[in-house]
This record gives structure tokens, sequence and C-alpha cells, in this order.
């Protein structure tokens, strides 16, 4: 069953065609068979529509309008197997309004034109009486009009593939002994060398006294992407690790494990913060 969109659009009109109708009436006693509109473009094809004022009798739609979006056959296709797939949407306009109502016949479908289908549309798009009702609109001082909006759907070939893959954690262990720390408290963020973990290079930053809301009461340790990597940028990887400071008495190490940390190459850090009391950095050094 074929319904009129509630939704009224004043602007803009149907974007791609507009088929206006004078004189309805002597449409309607001549023509017992089908109009058809002239060439239009859309979505880089040719275009026409097919308007029966009474009915597409041999879809039984007798007492009905019937209209159709029809690809032209000045169309030039590559060869005989091609296939155009389209979402198209009729419109009629209340003229009492001035405004455009949309069909919703198969609202969001796709349909495929290919060289055994060039024509797609409603065989009963408006009952004649509902058409001729004055206070509907749609048929004023013996005049109507029709429009067409035709988006091609055509794959541009971008996407991406998500896939999870398992694989062994690297069991790698990395020191970073840092000589003289108490020296580096105001010397801000240093950098260790880089080293290897499955293929990539990384590095530690230390932040002696802290880094942001934490600064001058805490010790901030990251892991972070050594520069000379250059991935692609907005990819990802994740990443397991754990970030250690040694008590050298070998009575308390503190640690803290990031699971499941996924690393964004275009910020290239993923970092792991942990506080420790004064006394205990003391102690370290």
């Amino acid at each position: 069953m074929v319904s009129i969109g509630k939704v009224k659009r004043e602007f803009p009109p149907p974007a791609h065609f507009i088929m206006e109708i004078e004189s309805y009436s002597q449409l309607f006693a001549k023509f017992d068979d089908r109009y058809q509109s002239g060439v239009f473009e859309a979505g880089g094809y040719k275009w026409r529509l097919i308007f029966y004022p009474n009915g597409d009798k041999k879809k039984n739609a007798s007492g009905h309008i019937s209209l159709y979006l029809a690809i032209d056959d000045a169309n030039n296709h590559r060869d005989n197997n091609w296939s155009i797939y389209v979402n198209f949407k009729f419109f009629v306009q209340d003229q009492n309004e001035n405004k455009y109502l949309p069909i919703e016949e198969a609202k969001g479908v796709v349909r495929e034109f290919n060289r055994m289908k060039k024509e797609w549309g409603c065989d009963r798009l408006l009952s004649l009486e509902a058409f001729m009702e004055p206070s509907n609109g749609y048929l004023v001082n013996d005049c109507c009009a029709f429009g067409v909006e035709v988006f091609v759907i055509k794959s541009t070939g971008c996407g991406e593939t998500l896939s999870m893959v398992s694989v062994e954690p690297a069991e790698s262990t990395h020191t970073w002994e840092i000589p003289n720390f108490r020296n580096l408290a105001y010397a801000g963020s240093q950098y260790s060398e880089s080293f290897t973990v499955k293929e990539r290079k990384w590095k530690i930053k230390i932040c002696p006294m802290g880094d942001g809301s934490e600064m001058g009461r805490s010790l901030a340790l990251y892991l972070i992407l050594d520069k000379e990597e250059s991935p692609q940028p907005n990819r990802k990887v994740y990443a397991k690790f754990k970030l250690r400071v040694l008590d050298h008495r070998r009575i308390n190490h503190s640690e803290k494990q990031c699971d499941q940390c996924i690393m964004n190459f275009s910020f290239r850090i993923s970092f792991f913060f942990f506080t420790f009391f004064k006394e205990f950095v003391r102690c370290i050094t």
C-alpha cells in the first residue's frame, strides 16, 4: 500500500526532476496509455519518468495514477551485463500549501536497474479519487506536479577490515638504569635509549617530578613509540605491558600493569601513571 508522507517539504523542491502538467483533464481524456517525460540526468545517468494518468492497466491499476522511473536507452553501458543500483523517491505537490510530499512506497529500498529491468515505480501511486479531491491540493486549476530524486549507489572502493589476531606475547624485559637520579629532579622529562619488542622500537619516558595534575607530588612513567616508527595515520596497536620501579634493597618493588591498552599512533603515547611517596623516591636514589 502506497502512502503519502506527512512531512511536507517547502524548500528545496525535488532535486533532480519536476514534471508539471497543465490541462490534466485533457491528458486524462486523451492518454489511455502512458506519457513519457523528457530526459534528465542524475547520478551520471539519463532517466525518464513514465506517467500513467489512468493507471497502468497491465498491472491492474485502473482508478489510480501510476508512476515509474526508467533508465533511458541513450546511456552507454560497457557490456550487456550492466547493473545500476538506485535509491529513489517520488514526490507530489500540495498546491494548497505549495509544498512537496514524499511518496513513501519502498522508502529506503535500493533497486537494481539492468538490461532486463529498466523501470521501477509505483503501480498505484495515488487513487484518482484522492488525486482529484480539492482539499488535498494535488490537482488545482487542472494543474499538478510530480517530482523525483534519484541517488545512484556507486562503490568508491573505500573501506577497512578489522581483525583481532591472537599472538604469543613477547616475553621481553628492558631495564633502564638512571644514575644520579636526584640530579634529574628539576631537569624535566627524560627518555631512555630505544629498544625493540615485536619488531617495534620503544622508549621509556620519565618525569621525575610528576606530570599534569600530579606535578610535584609523584613520579610519572610512560611507554612510548620511538619517533623512528612511521605507521599509517590513525592506526592502532594492542599492547600489554608492565612498568616497574625497582627497590634496590629488594624489599618492595613497585609496579603497575596496563592490560588491553590501545596505543593510538596519531598521538604515539600511551601512558600508565602511578604515585610514589617522596620517602620512597628518596629510598631508590
